[in-house]
């Protein structure tokens, strides 16, 4: 008795029910003519995971698939052949197919696989990605192309990796695309816009072709594009948009982290964010910061990989690679881990004297193009590595750190192999060496002390509240008792920095500033990243600061610890 109640729980136990499940699998023979549309990927947790016939990562409990519940709708509809494949592999009476020896199938075929972890392994959408082989691979959404132009199907994909479905885009246009072709886009470009320099139209176009390619180079810079009113800011990066076609996904207003980070989930491909003007409202600030860290995280070798708590308490895993592109008037202050990875483009107002149909011509032209465009980069792509080498190595020759020198051999190696066919030489590199040279001057404003001017120059512009509902600013007060400047609608200048923690000093000739979390000087930065006392260690930073040893005496009952400014520093900053 005892031993048919054992029998009788194993048959009813769920390994018995997937053996059983193995067994009539493995009874259906498929003939050779029928590859599988379905690729099984493997299981965990009682759930089996797998690329469906649309290319979309599925996953599907046992007790679904042993029912063959939801089974149908995973090949109905998808053409003759998997309808045919379906029937000869899971044949039934009606001369149709059988989901639930569909879904038993999948289960034998997936244990078969072993244990699978989707976030242990690289999920490819869109874009443009390095392959396992070292080349470029263009994901069109329901195939991937090769440098070579050979399209390939999804499900194709290598053990740490897989290409997933999504809407297809336009594939890359491989027919012949001469340089002078982008040559003359460029000079149409110089035309067009009021470049600050004459070589930002080259950088721009640098930058797109390099943006083209997604996630590929090992180094991916961004784009800060600045300039006031009527500059054309928009309308240029809608010419991006339209060059770099289906790929770039359109021009973003109004964007969030969170919504890029999900729109743009294992995708390889640039982002483009009109507007993105500094807000003084700190929620707005802090908004913009998230969206500066994932962009620092789309930069660099694999992208950020960002984890979050799903609804149903387990991990949920996002990334995205690919380059920024951002326009704004007053571009917002770039911390120097940021400003490293941004190429800086200001426009002047529009040229009185351009054609009035050229923007027109313009934007048709890049529309044509757009295909072929991306063609010749993901062609050209075989030679990317060498060539960012090359130039990379030129840039440090000229003094640039590491960090430098992959920004501005990005931006090059896309203008590069753009406008040349071959590989790089000597001559090619010694051209570039004045674009590079000012690309590298740029980048130096991400030095280490730029925190601290920034912060000097934020206390400096801060408006106090005086008496009567008169307000002056930090600078106005400091200038008139250590300068002598006039500053009208105050008694008693002195007395009023007092009161916010700001004592002139020495004969006037050393400002001393109150540190701390408590302070009033604190308060004047509560809305700032300087907050909670952080001004003192980026006022630090400025040459020339110090803080004395011993506490300093600033009145008959006042001996606090203090920062000093030299007087020549805030006169520095003041003009």
């Amino acid at each position: 008795m005892h031993n048919q109640e054992v029998q009788k729980n194993r048959a009813a136990s769920p390994a018995s029910s997937i053996h059983k499940a193995l067994l009539q699998a493995e009874k259906v023979e498929c003939p050779a003519e029928y590859i599988s549309p379905l690729t099984p990927l493997g299981h965990s947790n009682g759930s089996y995971h797998f690329l469906s016939p649309a290319g979309e990562l599925r996953t599907m409990k046992a007790e679904s698939l042993e029912s063959g519940r939801g089974v149908r709708a995973l090949f109905e509809g998808m053409g003759d052949p998997i309808e045919e494949w379906c029937r000869s592999k899971f044949a039934a009476r009606d001369n149709g197919w059988c989901p639930k020896k569909a879904g038993q199938w999948i289960i034998a075929e997936c244990n078969a696989k072993g244990i699978f972890d989707p976030a242990r392994v690289e999920q490819k959408s869109i874009g443009v990605w390095r392959a396992e082989s070292n080349h470029a691979v263009a994901h069109c959404g329901d195939c991937y192309v090769d440098p070579h132009g050979t399209v390939s199907p999804l499900n194709e994909h290598g053990a740490s990796q897989i290409m997933i479905g999504a809407a297809p885009i336009e594939k890359p246009d491989f027919s012949p695309a001469r340089p002078d072709t982008f040559k003359k886009l460029l000079q149409d470009l110089e035309q067009c816009w009021g470049w600050m320099r004459p070589e930002d139209a080259a950088v721009w176009l640098g930058w797109t072709a390099a943006a083209s390619l997604g996630g590929f180079p090992a180094w991916r810079s961004h784009l800060y594009v600045h300039g006031s009113r009527g500059s054309g800011k928009s309308g240029l990066i809608e010419l991006a948009a339209t060059l770099l076609g289906e790929v770039a996904g359109g021009v973003v207003n109004d964007a969030t982290e969170a919504g890029l980070r999900q729109s743009r989930n294992n995708h390889a491909r640039p982002i483009l964010i009109d507007e993105f003007e500094p807000e003084d409202n700190p929620g707005t600030s802090s908004r913009q910061d998230r969206m500066l860290a994932l962009f620092r995280a789309m930069s660099g070798g694999k992208g950020g990989r960002i984890a979050r708590g799903g609804a149903d308490h387990t991990a949920v895993s996002f990334r995205t690679l690919g380059a920024a592109y951002v326009t704004s008037i007053n571009h917002i202050h770039l911390q120097p881990q940021d400003r490293s990875r941004f190429v800086m483009i200001e426009l002047k107002a529009l040229p009185v004297n351009a054609p009035p149909d050229l923007f027109l011509r313009l934007r048709d032209c890049c529309g044509g193009l757009s295909a072929k465009f991306r063609g010749r980069m993901l062609m050209r792509s075989l030679i990317w590595d060498t060539t960012h080498a090359m130039i990379a190595m030129r840039a440090k020759q000229l003094g640039a750190d590491t960090r430098q020198a992959d920004t501005a051999a990005t931006v090059l190696t896309g203008l590069d192999l753009l406008l040349h066919d071959g590989p790089v030489d000597q001559l090619r590199l010694d051209k570039l060496d004045p674009m590079l040279r000012n690309l590298i001057d740029e980048s130096g404003e991400a030095d280490q002390d730029s925190e601290g001017t920034d912060a000097l120059e934020y206390l400096l512009n801060k408006t106090l509240p005086l008496d009567h509902g008169v307000r002056r600013s930090v600078r106005e007060l400091v200038n008139h008792t250590m300068f002598g400047d006039p500053c009208e609608g105050s008694a008693d200048p002195i007395a009023e920095l007092c009161r916010f923690g700001i004592h002139p000093l020495r004969g006037k000739a050393e400002l001393a500033i109150l540190p701390g979390r408590s302070t009033p000087t604190a308060e004047l930065f509560a809305d700032t990243k300087w907050r909670d006392g952080a001004h003192a260690s980026a006022l630090m930073k400025l040459n020339g600061v110090y803080k004395p040893a011993n506490p300093v005496r600033l009145g008959p009952r006042l001996k606090p610890r203090v920062l000093m400014i030299p007087a020549e520093l805030l006169r520095c900053e003041a003009g």
